[in-house]
């Protein structure tokens, strides 16, 4: 188990704020409770109280404004210790996180995870750009050698939960009536994001089937490959200097239509989240046009990212943790915004016009070691969407006492 997961279960009573849609903070609770913790939850809105199971809840249903001076009355009367949330860019989280350290208590944050699949993170302070973790601490660790446990994670879990998750707070609106999403949109704009995804899919399905496999069939590796993010996440908003992933597209394939080789292609992968609420295939499509590299530039969102880093040149993202599976896969990476593995010795620190004509592969044992500080650090072998080994074992001794009582009525 992560040295962060450890550092938490030293607290006496853990505030949960806003975590991911769905019950993973319910399951989280009753792990906390296994481990002798009370815990409290404070609820943002309807989606946050329907998925929560406990006793401890709370309902905030002031303005932003005023969350910060609640917050604080709030922790000195209950003797909150720790605070544990999902994202340390919310706005209600950022000022959790200021308050927490005013105040000389913890503040833990969830987050997908760093290395991908089977893994999310945990981590003290925050997490990418708000990362504390020194790089000058891996000197001294070895090869990782993990072997995560299948965690059977699945996409239709987490659709189902958003449009729960979004209908109910639209349909409860009034008893939060200051809320609002922290991405800009209304609970239905969400809602009906999530409800166009599995169409979405459907139909790029056999398409994007298609174009991987006429990418990946070719005998020399061809084409450069362009991770993208779901376009309002923190990553683009708090830790990249773009206002919009449109900006992103547009610096990349006009880069590429000066500087790259004139046999080389460009692959822009769509981020699987993001489905329902952008689609860039007309827009990647005028652009190429305009730049005049129409037959060389491809995008696509239903790619086994994998086998498309595997066959590449190498990939530009702008702070995506799939740049640690590129650099995993021992491909040269460009990464355009802050990461927390944005160092000379895993990414290529050249400018992009560069990239294109000399990109520079990682330090692979340099990675491996990189890799075991976060394992060690801050990674759980779990999922929001399916099993969390490291939780449900607790979890399963739990539901055996129970029926070892149960049989001895």
């Amino acid at each position: 188990m992560a040295a962060s997961m450890h550092q938490l279960l030293t607290h006496r009573h853990v505030l949960l704020l806003q975590g991911k849609m769905g019950g993973f903070f319910s399951r989280f609770a009753t792990f906390l409770e296994t481990q002798n913790i009370e815990v409290s939850k404070i609820n943002f809105n309807a989606g946050d109280a329907f998925f929560y199971r406990h006793a401890g809840a709370h309902d905030y249903t002031g303005t932003l404004a005023d969350f910060s001076s609640w917050l604080q009355d709030f922790i000195v009367e209950y003797d909150i210790d720790a605070i544990v949330c999902f994202g340390d860019c919310r706005p209600h989280h950022t000022q959790a996180a200021c308050l927490s350290e005013k105040l000389g208590i913890s503040f833990f944050v969830f987050e997908e995870g760093y290395l991908r699949p089977d893994y999310i993170t945990l981590q003290e302070y925050g997490i990418n750009g708000n990362s504390r973790l020194s790089i000058a601490d891996i000197k001294a660790l070895k090869k990782a050698n993990d072997k995560p446990l299948y965690t059977h994670n699945r996409f239709y879990r987490l659709s189902i939960a958003a449009i729960v998750y979004y209908v109910t707070t639209r349909l409860y609106k009034s008893r939060y009536p200051h809320y609002y999403h922290y991405r800009g949109m209304t609970a239905w704009q969400e809602a009906i994001a999530w409800l166009k995804a599995p169409w979405r899919k459907l139909r790029g399905y056999l398409p994007d089937k298609k174009l991987q496999k006429h990418l990946t069939t070719q005998a020399d590796n061809n084409y450069f490959l362009v991770s993208l993010q779901v376009h309002n996440d923190s990553q683009i908003t708090h830790h990249s200097g773009y206002r919009d992933v449109v900006q992103f597209i547009d610096e990349i394939i006009a880069s590429f239509s000066e500087h790259a080789d004139t046999s080389h292609k460009l692959v822009f992968k769509h981020h699987p989240l993001d489905r329902g609420h952008r689609d860039y295939r007309e827009l990647v499509a005028s652009l190429a046009s305009r730049y005049q590299v129409e037959s060389r530039v491809f995008y696509g969102c239903d790619m086994h990212l994998p086998t498309l880093m595997k066959h590449s040149i190498g990939m530009i993202t702008i702070n995506s943790t799939t740049g640690l599976q590129s650099v995993y896969h021992k491909k040269p990476t460009k990464v355009m915004g802050r990461a927390i593995y944005n160092t000379p010795k895993l990414t290529d620190s050249k400018p992009l016009e560069q990239f294109w004509q000399q990109p520079k592969s990682p330090d692979n044992e340099f990675y491996l070691r990189f890799r075991e500080y976060l394992i060690e650090q801050t990674q759980l072998n779990g999922a929001f969407y399916g099993k969390s080994p490291w939780m449900y074992k607790h979890l399963q001794q739990i539901d055996n006492t129970r029926v070892d009582i149960d049989i001895a009525k």
